[in-house]
């Protein structure tokens, strides 16, 4: 980025455990000091494709980190995770979106660890990819919403390549298929229809897609601000019209698990190899 000319002597000097020194050399790294979110020592232990790749060479470690690493999301140093990042700033998410991770590691360097922004999480997350939480009102109508569209996606598994729809996942908003009456917004007013509060879960997945890097091929923002999810981050669902869905970008299965339960709704995405019973 333009903003991070830096006309020091040596932009880039990284002493690391096993003797390994990255400095700036002609024009690599563009004249930016990575070392608040690289470490080379870290990043070759931390990216077994890459020490086959590359090797112990730190000066093609930072050149790999800078031209695929970022944009990739990969781990590179110890006090900087770029997805607890997205995590404890969704502030940036609306912004960044999950195109590009890079965005987010320039963000910290640039102003981010200034600013003390948490960069990283002691919680280990196994093959959690990401979770989030919204709350919601168990003595309103639209609870009975909320916790059957919850419970319609939780356990679904999509496969590499494989196309997800929220609202095919949920069932057509009927009485029959259970769901009841409850306020919802159309054409920027607030009105009454079956199923409403639905999208309350949908904007609870957006969030947690986007924490897990998996970007949407469809979404739609709701004609009034809500107020379960920061801003931008919203998910509107209208049957036959508007849909959240995205195509699984891993080489892996994932999992949607979501539960509803005492005015809290967590969906949280990981990473599956088999699970018995799981819909697929």
């Amino acid at each position: 980025m333009a903003k991070f000319k830096k006309a020091a002597a040596v932009a880039l000097c990284l002493c690391l455990a096993a003797g390994l020194t990255v400095q700036a050399s002609g024009n690599q790294g563009g004249g930016v000091d990575y070392s608040a979110v690289f470490d080379a020592e870290y990043y070759y232990n931390a990216n077994p494709d890459v020490q086959e790749a590359i090797g112990h060479d730190a000066d093609r470690l930072l050149e790999h980190f800078i031209t695929s690493g970022m944009k990739e999301g990969r781990a590179a140093k110890a006090d900087f995770d770029v997805h607890a990042y997205m995590r404890n700033n969704l502030d940036l998410l609306a912004v960044y979106g999950v195109g590009d991770l890079s965005r987010y590691y320039y963000h910290y360097m640039e102003s981010g660890k200034a600013e003390g922004r948490v960069a990283y999480s002691d919680k280990g997350t196994g093959d959690e990819l990401a979770s989030f939480t919204t709350s919601y009102n168990t003595e309103e109508d639209r609870a009975v919403n909320v916790e059957l569209a919850s419970s319609r996606i939780n356990g679904i598994v999509v496969q590499p390549g494989e196309a997800f729809s929220f609202s095919n996942s949920i069932m057509s908003r009927t009485m029959a298929n259970g769901y009841v009456v409850a306020p919802s917004f159309a054409s920027g007013r607030v009105v009454s229809s079956v199923g409403g509060g639905i999208c309350q879960v949908s904007s609870t997945l957006y969030v947690t897609m986007l924490l897990a890097a998996i970007p949407a091929t469809e979404r739609y923002a709701h004609s009034l601000e809500v107020d379960y999810v920061p801003k931008g981050l919203d998910s509107a669902i209208v049957e036959g019209q508007k849909d959240l869905r995205f195509r699984n970008p891993y080489d892996y299965p994932v999992c949607i698990h979501s539960s509803a339960k005492d005015g809290a709704l967590t969906v949280s995405i990981s990473r599956v190899e088999t699970i018995p019973g799981a819909v697929m």
